[in-house]
């Protein structure tokens, strides 16, 4: 199972959205810059994000991008789910409209449980977690650019 890029990147965002929560609005650019993420791709993913309520986008000269939520309250199940939707180990196993085999198919009941588990295992941990973990982490860039800034 391999996440997306955009899922990558937004989280690294989100991170560092959170990281300069209390500061106010941070910008597409800082963000951009900051994080080596190209600016067009992270402008469609936090714009994403801010239609379903995760971020906020401000307009105007001292706008820019807020988390719209508490760190502690959003799992990294959630922000995934939000990016690139359900977590699937085979694309056929969403529905039984997306596969001829579904009612028969040898796989589905383990691979359905591997779904399962990675669904919880992610739910378990916060957007306030790898912000933690991220802090920790002497070589982190997000950190090295917290602490510059």
């Amino acid at each position: 199972m391999i996440f997306s890029r955009k899922s990558d990147y937004g989280l690294r965002a989100l991170i560092y959205l959170a990281e300069r929560r209390t500061r106010g609005p941070v910008t597409l650019n800082e963000v951009a810059e900051k994080l080596l993420i190209p600016k067009a791709f992270l402008s469609k993913i936090l714009q994403q994000l801010a239609r379903k309520g995760v971020v906020r986008s401000l307009k105007g000269p001292s706008g820019g991008f807020v988390l719209a939520v508490d760190p502690s309250e959003l799992t990294l199940h959630e922000v995934l789910v939000e990016i690139d939707g359900p977590t699937r180990v085979f694309e056929c196993f969403a529905t039984e409209s997306d596969c001829t085999l579904y009612a028969d198919c040898m796989m589905r009941d383990v691979f359905g449980e591997v779904e399962e588990q990675v669904g919880k295992l992610l739910s378990r941990y916060t957007l306030a977690d790898l912000q933690q973990r991220n802090r920790s982490t002497i070589a982190g860039p997000i950190a090295a650019t917290a602490k510059t800034t």
